[in-house]
């Protein structure tokens, strides 16, 4: 037998194991490191819920919409809060969420599809008992060919008389 192959072959197999035993410890590291990324996300979802809850409880404001700016990147969404208290006679009231426009960097107005944003609720009727605040979900979607820019929403709340709470603009930028 040649020592010179069987060399190789041991020297090749050495390396394989070596190689292997990096790998699996890459993985295993690149395994923790998004799992540690998803328990903050999750730590900063309950930050920002419980931050909304305090802004939105402690106001005297009839109306309030949290967060007004947010980022969302394409293909992904989110969602802001809407807080109604209700010092008027009704309980039934419409909150209203429509596309308002687009803005480049520099905040001039440009033309995007009103597409790019979904908004789920749209026109969504809630009930809020008499002298309570409530806060309501509103997300919003942003489609994967959504143009990078600032979108504007308009977050208007009806009351039950036909008035209007207020309105309140969103501001989604879309890197």
């Amino acid at each position: 037998m040649n020592k010179k192959a069987i060399e190789l072959s041991v020297n090749f197999l050495v390396m394989l194991i070596i190689a292997l035993a990096v790998f699996g410890m890459g993985l295993m590291l690149f395994k923790q490191f998004f799992s540690q990324a998803e328990n903050i996300k999750q730590n900063l979802d309950e930050q920002t819920k419980a931050e909304l809850t305090q802004k939105m409880m402690s106001s005297s404001e009839q109306l309030i919409v949290y967060p007004t700016q947010m980022t969302i990147p394409r293909g992904s969404s989110d969602v802001f809060g809407v807080g109604i208290l209700n010092i008027g006679t009704g309980t039934d009231f419409n909150i209203s969420t429509t596309y308002s426009g687009c803005y480049n960097n520099q905040g001039d107005s440009i033309t995007c599809a009103a597409t790019s944003l979904a908004l789920y609720s749209g026109d969504k009727s809630v009930t809020v008992g008499l002298n309570k605040r409530e806060i309501f979900n509103s997300p919003v979607r942003v489609s994967s060919g959504a143009a990078s820019a600032k979108y504007a929403i308009t977050v208007e709340v009806i009351d039950p008389d036909g008035g209007s709470l207020g309105k309140s603009i969103v501001y989604i930028t879309v890197p």
